[in-house]
């Protein structure tokens, strides 16, 4: 068995139900162990379209979330769309207004808004 082999397998695991609700005490908890174990801990804030618009690719069933830098040097991230197999989907074909095929670039996402002091929902359990 390859490396590729065992990538191909992880990645048959990916669909689009991974994820669970785990309630507020036990995200509150995680991120309080995250800011106590490596003394920092920040949340950026992204809007509903453009997440609708990032699944709403063909074949998308999820998104990855990348740790990034802003041209500031600022932390954020950026969000990709993913198929089935673990792919980000960079482009995509559609039928245009012609009838004819053609590719549409995915959508790679940024323009998060960094939280003020305080507004961290996790703060209120501190």
């Amino acid at each position: 068995m390859t490396k590729n082999d065992v990538l191909v397998q992880q990645n048959q695991r990916l669909h689009e139900n991974i994820g669970e609700h785990i309630g507020f005490e036990m995200g509150a908890k995680m991120i309080k162990d995250y800011y106590d174990n490596f003394g920092e801990n920040s949340c950026h804030f992204v809007g509903r379209n453009i997440i609708e618009k990032i699944l709403a690719q063909p074949d998308c069933i999820g998104i990855n979330m990348y740790k990034a830098l802003n041209a500031k040097g600022e932390q954020t991230y950026v969000f990709v769309g993913v198929d089935n197999r673990g792919k980000a989907i960079l482009e995509y074909t559609v039928v245009n207004d012609n009838g004819m095929l053609s590719k549409e670039i995915g959508m790679v996402a940024n323009k998060f808004l960094p939280p003020q002091p305080g507004e961290g929902w996790f703060e209120w359990s501190f």
